[in-house]
């Protein structure tokens, strides 16, 4: 059976992996180190038990286990929300996606022409 951690330690260690993620190391002692010199904690065995699951997120992957701030989640959010908006936009206006894809491909090929002219232009110039 695991061992069972409880949600204070998860959550100080998952708030230093956020915070400090390019210092923490799957060192125990090294953790413990980084603990006793960065933060105050007076409990030995809460330095320990945060120092040992700093291990455990760092072996799993760091990525994987940072908490994303409020202001991510926040710019996410309203990211998906502009998304939506855009896409019910082309829906209303009856533009498929492979209709919008292809007004790119027009945009941009008529920007290479206009560039391609711009320096015919300048060569003759000279």
């Amino acid at each position: 059976m695991g061992k069972v951690r409880s949600t204070y330690v998860k959550r100080i260690a998952r708030q230093i992996m956020a915070n400090y993620g390019n210092m923490v190391t799957d060192n125990f002692e090294e953790n413990k180190k980084l603990l006793n010199e960065m933060f105050e904690i007076k409990s030995k065995r809460l330095r320990n038990k945060v120092a040992g699951y700093l291990v455990r997120l760092v072996k799993l992957g760091r990525e994987e286990y940072v908490i994303p701030t409020a202001e991510e989640r926040r710019s996410e959010e309203e990211y998906e929300r502009e998304i939506q908006k855009y896409e019910e936009e082309a829906e209303k206006a009856g533009i498929t996606e492979e209709a919008a894809e292809e007004e790119a491909e027009e945009e941009a090929e008529e920007s290479v022409e206009e560039a391609a002219e711009e320096e015919e232009g300048e060569e003759q110039e000279v």
